[in-house]
């Protein structure tokens, strides 16, 4: 009977370990707020200990899948500090160089079937989330280092306390545009639909990005030249951020013997945040 007794013991010291180390932060959309030893801003998952004693983490798993949560071994000996924060850098490089941790796998919000996922050595599943959108500089976090609830955070504190941090609920949906972008013989009329409660949509048409100061869509816009209608929804809730952008270039009236591309952004960071695709 000693044996099951002594299993039974060792399960206890293994769930009571990693009820206090938890998945506190991550960010899919790091592009130049923070670098590694490498100088590249790759994404990040940040773990947290609760507890007031130092633990040592070795052979626990990261993943970015639930179908394969042992993806990537933390090193034996990698410990987080009592009340502490640790953060591992999914560059895909699969090290620990430095002082710093790169798993073997890289995040990536445009895939469907991304996860956040922290496992045991027996290979179970601790935690796992699935990757929800942030847009660029961002991150999703626990609104208190271990709370139960998570928001985004235009700030992100990486490998250092959530606490105090301002958070917002929700990104506002992005608007639809009825006419697809594209090479038009004549001029066209194109309606714009609102996906989110309790906001207004705000467009522009000279390429700029919409603003709190940007015209109130109403009514189809009638579109006789070549231009960039760029739309976002604006919510009447303190909690709600500005989600992403749709954008459509529509040409009139224009003949090209080359490929087209439209780009219509002042910097890498509008695109990121934009929904729109490029259309040849």
């Amino acid at each position: 009977m000693k044996k099951p007794i002594t299993f039974l013991a060792f399960c206890c010291l293994s769930i009571s370990l990693f009820s206090q180390v938890v998945i506190n932060e991550y960010s899919a959309s790091n592009l130049n707020s923070f670098r590694d030893s490498y100088l590249k801003t790759e994404d990040w998952i940040e773990l947290y200990n609760t507890s007031d004693a130092d633990l040592n983490i070795g052979g626990y798993f990261l993943s970015d899948k639930e179908s394969n949560p042992t993806k990537w071994s933390i090193p034996e000996g990698t410990i987080i500090p009592a009340n502490g924060h640790l953060v591992f850098l999914c560059s895909g490089r699969d090290e620990a160089r430095n002082g710093e941790y790169h798993t073997n796998f890289k995040l990536t919000q445009t895939n469907d079937n991304e996860f956040v996922v922290l496992s045991s050595p027996d290979e179970n599943i601790i935690e796992s989330y699935k990757l929800q959108l942030t847009l660029v500089e961002h991150s999703r976090a626990r609104i208190t280092d271990g709370s139960e609830v998570w928001g985004i955070c235009t700030t992100p504190s990486f490998e250092s306390s959530n606490d105090g941090n301002l958070f917002y609920a929700k990104y506002t949906e992005s608007p639809s545009m009825d006419v697809e972008p594209g090479f038009y013989d004549e001029a066209i009329t194109v309606s714009i639909s609102n996906n989110e409660e309790n906001a207004v949509i705000r467009y522009t048409l000279d390429g700029t990005n919409p603003t709190n100061n940007s015209p109130i869509y109403s009514e189809p816009i009638e579109i006789n030249q070549t231009t960039v209608i760029k739309a976002q929804a604006f919510s009447d809730e303190t909690n709600a951020l500005t989600g992403k952008m749709e954008f459509n270039t529509y040409f009139i009236n224009e003949d090209f013997s080359l490929a087209v591309f439209s780009v219509a952004a002042d910097d890498v960071i509008d695109l990121a945040n934009g929904e729109g695709e490029l259309i040849p």
